[in-house]
């Protein structure tokens, strides 16, 4: 029996004013009185089957790599999970996909997702985005930031660069970017199925303190978004204020025209509840998934765009400053031929980068006060003449099929791995760097020394809890 979760009584009354009695009535009866969906998103560069990875799945309407699963798996004990072949996702998130697939059309672009973390709609977009497109994920909350950057590691789309910073210093890139995301901080309504915090922090101050937020983060995202681009406004809740009035509010305050995405009317999406900027809405109870609001905008062509920074403004280097440090030629060479020749090569410190021509660029126009996280893919970190390979480009897509021995482990020997837990290599096995991978998924590397082997899976990546059988 589902325990009826209570709601705020203020938000009760402010939904049935805004949305309605009837469709107010179908909504709030669904937050309080059933639970949420599961939902996965396939990674189409590490795509797979989907029934083999969890039988009985029904597809996700409006997203073809989204899928509804039959009960909730433990998806800390799945190899593939780590592997980066799926994302666990709302549903509803997964609309970004479908949107930024209409407005790239098949051509590269540059993207920049203000409030990134956890990583859901940015991967989500970079589902969507054709290769040789490049992606800054920005969160400014460290501890956030954290997981995003796990999280774009897993999913091994070389071409990102991951910052940790007010959208006030990233905004001195004006018009360079032809997709600007801001799926902002909100109140979080669209959560309340879900979170009991949701519904306890829950108040009508904290509505107009997020309606304000939103608009400060706005304000940079316009400048950031280049003349004929495009401006992605999305929120997890659904009062007017947060949603309706803010759309208006970007199309009056800076001339953005709104998009149609297409989708309203369909699959149980609603439209807009106010004024008549087009707009989605994803309620429970309507569509199966939790709340999602998103409004697109087209900044006007004839606006001139700069495209990045003036040549008289500083760029910088990886890292706020460029390595001085000489690396070996040699282990350049190794880092170009475990990469297949990808991008060119930089270093910082102690570690290689490989860095396509989208993130070179994107890194060299930074302003100097901008924390970057990661960018492109971190090939190893050098130790005297030894280059040990990172588990970031083992993630990625650029890894050369022949840099290293690949020895495929069970399901048992993964999750080993995955906890960090010691395994023993099949006789045979070549002395050096491997790696080690489940279902034809690379999962990471191992350092074999022919009588035992270190395991170098990442420490914070690894599963803390008991294996289950």
């Amino acid at each position: 029996m589902i325990a009826e979760k209570i709601l705020p009584a203020v938000f009760i009354a402010e939904m049935k004013s805004e949305l309605g009695a009837e469709t107010a009535e179908t909504l709030l009866a669904t937050l309080s009185g059933s639970e949420p969906e599961t939902s996965i998103r396939l990674n189409h560069r590490k795509s797979m089957d989907a029934e083999a990875l969890y039988p009985g799945m029904t597809p996700v309407e409006w997203c073809g790599s989204g899928f509804y699963l039959e009960h909730r798996p433990a998806f800390t004990f799945d190899p593939l999970f780590h592997a980066g072949v799926y994302y666990v996702q709302d549903a509803s998130s997964m609309i970004y996909e479908g949107i930024v697939r209409q407005l790239t059309d098949g051509m590269p672009v540059k993207v920049a997702d203000l409030c990134a973390a956890p990583g859901g709609k940015t991967t989500a977009m970079l589902n969507a985005l054709p290769d040789g497109s490049v992606m800054l994920a920005n969160e400014y909350v460290a501890s956030r930031a954290k997981i995003l950057k796990e999280n774009l590691t897993k999913y091994g789309y070389p071409e990102v660069v991951v910052t940790g910073s007010d959208v006030t210093r990233l905004s001195a890139l004006k018009g360079y970017f032809d997709i600007v995301a801001v799926d902002a901080p909100c109140s979080g309504e669209g959560m309340m199925r879900k979170e009991e915090a949701a519904r306890t922090q829950w108040s009508e101050g904290l509505v107009a303190q997020c309606s304000s937020l939103q608009r400060e983060i706005i304000e940079s995202a316009v400048k950031m978004t280049a003349a004929g681009g495009y401006l992605i406004y999305s929120t997890c809740t659904f009062n007017t204020a947060e949603d309706e009035d803010n759309a208006s509010w970007i199309a009056d305050t800076f001339g953005l025209e709104p998009v149609d995405t297409g989708y309203a009317g369909k699959y149980g999406i609603r439209h807009e509840v106010k004024g008549n900027v087009p707009c989605l809405r994803f309620m429970p109870g309507f569509t199966k998934g939790e709340g999602l609001f998103v409004a697109v905008f087209r900044k006007p062509a004839e606006e001139e765009s700069i495209g990045g920074a003036k040549k008289t403004r500083k760029t910088r280097k990886t890292g706020g400053r460029e390595s001085r440090q000489a690396t070996d030629k040699a282990l350049l060479q190794l880092a170009g031929k475990w990469t297949g020749g990808f991008g060119t090569m930089r270093v910082h410190d102690n570690r290689i980068l490989a860095l396509g021509d989208g993130s070179a660029a994107l890194l060299d126009m930074l302003p100097s006060d901008v924390r970057i996280i990661s960018a492109g893919v971190e090939v190893g970190e050098t130790k005297g003449r030894d280059l040990i390979p990172s588990h970031h480009l083992a993630m990625s897509g650029i890894l050369a099929p022949e840099a290293f021995p690949d020895i495929p482990l069970t399901r048992e020997e993964a999750l080993l791995y995955l906890s960090r837990e010691a395994i023993t290599l099949p006789d045979g096995t070549p002395k050096g760097y491997v790696t080690v991978s489940y279902a034809g998924r690379i999962l990471g590397y191992m350092k074999h020394h022919g009588n035992r082997s270190n395991n170098l899976y990442p420490m914070d990546y690894r599963i803390r809890t008991r294996i289950q059988n």
